[in-house]
């Protein structure tokens, strides 16, 4: 199995023996110590990394896709390669590549009369840029949860829409709703109209789902446009490590603050792990623990990641 020293001094070989780096220009780059560099490339020589041609990283990412179908029992997955200097690049996004790669993915698996469910953010509204036209009939693109009145709140959940829309010539249903009522009372009265009713079965409805991991932090939308009170956001910085489609969940899976559950609008965890292709898109260090938390429970079967959090899944 591949590990991060593994990686680590495949890109140290070819920093020296592809671009003619000294040790010494390495050691500065990557932010390691000189000896370091030496014991990684002799590393990567008993490996046999280092042949006539040095192994590229991408021909080891098969072996961490393998391995994480393994261990969280994945129909899929996908690991973008992310070098150590590049993640630490001021300039690099992770999401934009995590979008470039799932655009790929949804591609090559999206069908005619597939009912897909979308959540929003930042990493999906990537993953519409990317998209690239294809030829289909009879798709249908749903919101996974409310979003209504998000517009300020830079959620890309129209945007997204008409992304995936546009580019699978697909029939698009919006929410016209919050994400989160005032009340339980509120979004029970919702719930009994029929428009609603049919948004729902829409739902029930998707082989194909797409969403991200949230992370709990002063910055986060419930925060920002005042869905929680002082106390109930305290408590979920102190107990939940993540939420999924805006349901927050503990180190365990439970759900977090079963009153503010109560009043949100959108698929249930329960049946987004009952989706044929439930893909959860996300990487990096915050959310590392979200991500393992999430494939202990079997939320998602199919996982695009990267390299790093990758090999950290399959440490943990």
């Amino acid at each position: 199995m591949i590990d991060e020293k593994d990686l680590m001094s495949i890109e140290v070989a070819r920093m020296y023996y592809e671009f003619d780096k000294t040790q010494q220009e390495i050691a500065e780059t990557l932010s390691i110590s000189r000896p370091t560099v030496s014991k990684l490339l002799k590393h990567a020589k008993e490996k046999n990394f280092i042949q006539i041609t040095i192994e590229s990283p991408v021909d080891a990412i098969g072996s961490l896709e393998q391995g994480l179908k393994e261990k969280f029992g994945l129909k899929d997955a996908k690991v973008a390669y992310v070098s150590r200097s590049r993640m630490r690049d001021v300039d690099f996004d992770l999401r934009n590549l995590l979008g470039k790669v799932t655009a790929e993915y949804l591609a090559d698996i999206v069908k005619d009369d597939d009912r897909i469910g979308l959540s929003w953010g930042e990493t999906l509204f990537q993953v519409s840029q990317e998209l690239k036209p294809k030829s289909l009939q009879g798709v249908e693109v749903v919101q996974l949860k409310g979003g209504m009145n998000l517009v300020e709140a830079g959620t890309h959940d129209q945007e997204i829409m008409m992304q995936f829309v546009k580019n699978f010539n697909a029939k698009g249903q919006y929410i016209p709703l919050p994400v989160v009522f005032e009340t339980e009372a509120a979004k029970q009265t919702m719930l009994n109209q029929k428009q609603t009713q049919k948004i729902i079965d829409k739902i029930s409805g998707i082989n194909i789902a797409l969403y991200t991991i949230g992370t709990v932090t002063k910055a986060s939308l419930l925060h920002r446009m005042h869905y929680t009170t002082d106390e109930e956001f305290a408590y979920l910085e102190e107990h939940a490590i993540c939420d999924i489609c805006s349901r927050f969940i503990d180190e365990h899976g439970e759900i977090c603050l079963e009153d503010l559950d109560a009043r949100t609008f959108g698929i249930g965890l329960d049946k987004l792990a009952e989706v044929e292709n439930s893909i959860l898109v996300a990487g990096g260090e915050e959310k590392l623990e979200g991500i393992y938390v999430a494939l202990q429970k079997k939320i998602p079967n199919v996982l695009i990641t990267n390299s790093m959090t990758a090999i950290k899944l399959l440490e943990h």
